[in-house]
């Protein structure tokens, strides 16, 4: 039994880590900080001075019967005004100051979360735990810090107010606030007690509210209207999102049942303790006199709320308490690809020379290898083209080469040192990347493609020649507001298109940007034969001295690169000029050789 109190002892610590919030919250706004907790103390100490006062005033009244309108009970009443108003006013003014302050924390505590989940790599948004810590983080969101702070400032003005007020009840009997604060125990621990057992909970079932969440997404968002209307989906999916939540709502209402019946049991015995101290004292009034039993009447009551709210802040604070842990449980997550200490500097003037070298890589938690003894290189005005089988390997090579990971064995190299010399934000500015899964972003035609490069001084004759390089000038020309127009249709005056026409504004971006190396992964995927051909036929000149790798499973898209590689299960199976490997056995005469006699576009 000793262990087990001393495990819940420990855990009940950990889970109240007040410390660690209070330091957080001195980081954030020290000075707000301190001029909250001096409205706390003025409130408080003028909360004691009315309450002196409303006892001068009864035991005044008492004393003078005989001259009610004297002045010495006019004086006591218009002290008890006084200080009542100004309790009202100093009240008031703390509450708005709190207000500032919390939401000052809120605010802070949305801005790291964002920085943290930018600042986190890629891996991470692969992994299914990561979700699930990230969705308990958003789920704390800003109202757990705004309502720790709120009750950690509730609890300070409480403790103070009971302080008042012990003052005064101890002129009567010391032994009652004492005594009540024991029958008010069970019942806080009844709630702490259950608090852990909702947060097991919570940690337990983080994987079905995402599910749940998925679901909903399913309906409500326009990525999946069409699909979901089309099949007729919806009453599938919205009756999918029901029974999990309905599933989600039992669990969580049977912990609130528990709770519910030791609350009962915990506060019945409190309020047999508050009774029975009545009692004593009615029962002893002889020795007390009218002006003490009246006030004792006024602040036991009172007295014995303010425990209660004592002990139902103490327990929340708690409960929120564990949702803050899930927002630091975040925080305190670091990038799995090491820095550099010493970065070494990107030199943008030297020729591109981008090397793999017997590159291996499995993805974490698998021993599978994706990606088996890879070499080959990419130079200045060179064109490469990588082909293969899905599953063959092809995006997660793009991935190696982006850095969003690092190879198990063997090096990247760029300008003949290994990629991870140079500070990743530096590195990937060398990298200008057209995704399979490319970004529609709902804002500007302009601002789509500036995000190619956000630090280039912004020229609008540089944002149309990456347009027209791309073919997007074409339908963007033809918008009201031209490259101003808002892209998309979540947003007023926003114009939706065609996914051949996203994809050009990708195409545009990577374009516009500074990159030495340009990648495009099934870039032309949506495009038309026409649109293909006119991207391909001035590709060459686009790229000028940069060089650029080319993924496709479209013949038309590869055929006329410098070197193509063939990917077959991790491996470079096969590469050569696509003449050469249309006349050898193999994957690349497997999956182009029908499509041999088209014409050859001109890179």
């Amino acid at each position: 039994m000793i262990r087990a109190a001393a495990r819940r002892i420990r855990v009940i610590k950990s889970n109240l880590n007040v410390l660690h919030i209070l330091k957080f919250i001195w980081k954030v706004s020290p000075k707000k900080t301190l001029i909250s907790l001096g409205c706390i103390l003025i409130e408080t100490g003028i909360f004691f001075v009315s309450l002196y006062a409303l006892k001068l005033l009864i035991d005044t009244v008492s004393e003078n019967t005989d001259n009610i309108g004297g002045p010495e009970v006019i004086n006591s009443l218009i002290l008890a005004a006084v200080s009542g108003i100004a309790y009202i006013a100093i009240k008031s003014l703390s509450v708005y100051i709190s207000e500032v302050q919390s939401q000052t924390i809120a605010e802070h505590i949305s801005d790291e979360i964002h920085e943290k989940t930018i600042a986190l790599d890629l891996a991470f948004y692969e992994s299914p735990d990561y979700y699930d810590m990230l969705s308990r983080a958003l789920n704390a969101g800003s109202d757990r810090p705004v309502a720790v702070i709120n009750t950690l400032f509730e609890i300070l003005k409480t403790i103070m107010s009971l302080v008042a007020f012990g003052m005064v009840l101890i002129t009567i009997d010391w032994t009652l606030l004492p005594i009540l604060a024991l029958f008010v125990i069970p019942t806080m621990l009844v709630r702490i007690s259950f608090a852990d057992k909702f947060n097991a909970w919570r940690i337990r079932q983080t994987p079905l509210e995402r599910q749940s969440q998925y679901y909903s997404t399913l309906i409500t968002t326009e990525q999946h209207a069409k699909e979901v209307r089309s099949y007729d989906l919806g009453k599938y999916f919205k009756n999918a999102f029901m029974k999990v939540r309905m599933t989600l709502l039992g669990e969580k209402l049977k912990i609130s049942k528990d709770r519910t019946k030791n609350e009962v049991i915990t506060a019945s015995l409190s309020s047999i303790g508050f009774f029975s101290c009545i009692a004593y004292i009615i029962l002893g009034s002889r020795t007390n006199s009218i002006g003490d039993i009246t006030v004792f009447l006024v602040i036991f009551p009172q007295s014995f709320t303010l425990l209660q709210n004592l002990s139902t802040h103490i327990s929340t604070l708690y409960h929120h308490n564990i949702f803050i842990n899930s927002i630091f449980e975040l925080f305190e997550l670091k990038p799995s690809l090491q820095e550099p200490q010493k970065a070494e500097p990107v030199k943008t003037h030297l020729p591109v020379n981008f090397e793999f070298k017997n590159v291996n890589f499995s993805y974490p938690n698998t021993s599978k290898k994706v990606l088996q003894d890879i070499s080959f290189k990419v130079k200045s005005r060179q064109i490469i083209s990588i082909v293969g089988m899905n599953g063959a390997g092809k995006t997660t090579l793009i991935k190696m080469l982006c850095r969003f990971y690092d190879p198990q064995a063997g090096q990247i190299l760029m300008d003949g040192k290994d990629i991870r010399n140079y500070a990743s934000k530096d590195y990937r500015k060398q990298i200008g990347m057209v995704f399979q899964d490319f970004a529609k972003y709902q804002v500007s035609a302009a601002d789509n493609i500036r995000f190619g490069n956000l630090e280039k001084e912004f020229k609008l004759t540089e944002i149309k020649e990456a347009a027209e390089k791309s073919g997007a000038n074409v339908f963007i020309e033809k918008f009201p507001k031209q490259y101003d127009n808002m892209m998309g249709r979540i947003f007023d005056n926003g114009h939706e298109v065609s996914i051949g026409q996203w994809q050009k504004l990708a195409n545009a971006r990577c374009l516009y940007s500074d990159a030495r190396l340009l990648i495009f992964d099934e870039a032309t995927s949506a495009l038309d034969a026409q649109a293909e051909k006119e991207f391909f036929d001035d590709f060459r000149r686009h790229i000028g001295d940069r060089a650029a790798i080319i993924i496709s499973h479209r013949h038309s898209a590869v055929k006329n690169a410098d070197h193509i590689y063939v990917l077959s299960g991790g491996r470079i199976s096969q590469s050569g000029t696509d003449e050469e490997l249309l006349n050898q056995d193999g994957d690349y005469a497997n999956l182009f050789k029908k499509d041999s006699e088209l014409e050859p576009l001109k890179l």
